[in-house]
């Protein structure tokens, strides 16, 4: 693996609804698969049941053809304010997610951030040809865009289903 501390990104976005609101429908990683277009599912696991700071969970994702599943710990879990967490990739500490909730006049801006702690050394090769890292840059900021823009559907309904 390779270190490559500083590849990170984030972004943001408001939404008419209050933090707590936000919060609780992000926190609850068994509904990820909502927001995400690359993370499909997450179950909690180690008896977990819920964002705790230490529980445990696995994301099951897809980016492009490849599928991969990531073992995955909560590091915040403060209702309405923050909540993060860190992959894990082949028993190291991989990335580390995390959103932040702030109130508004209007509701809340979320931001979401990401930091790669790690990767694989053939991701980081690939990311050596031509284009291909500002590709994958483009793509992440891309796919958390669009995470926050479902979570925000979600949680400015009346009602959530």
């Amino acid at each position: 693996m390779q270190d490559t501390t500083g590849w990170g990104d984030e972004t943001a976005m408001e939404m008419a609804a209050a933090p707590e609101r936000v919060w609780s429908l992000l926190a609850d990683v068994t509904r990820m698969g909502e927001w995400s277009p690359v993370c499909g599912r997450c179950e909690w696991t180690d008896g977990a049941v819920g964002p705790e700071v230490g529980a445990r969970f696995v994301g099951h994702s897809r980016q492009g053809i490849v599928r991969f599943s990531r073992v995955c710990e909560v590091t915040a879990s403060d209702p309405g304010r923050d909540f993060a967490f860190r992959t894990f990739f082949q028993g190291a500490e991989s990335t580390r997610w995390r959103y932040q909730f702030e109130p508004t006049p209007t509701g809340t801006r979320v931001t979401e951030s990401y930091e790669v702690v790690v990767m694989p050394r053939w991701v980081r090769f690939l990311h050596h040809f031509p284009g291909m890292h500002a590709k994958a840059r483009r793509d992440a900021r891309r796919n958390m865009t669009s995470t926050l823009a479902c979570l925000r559907s979600a949680a400015e309904r009346r009602t959530d289903t």
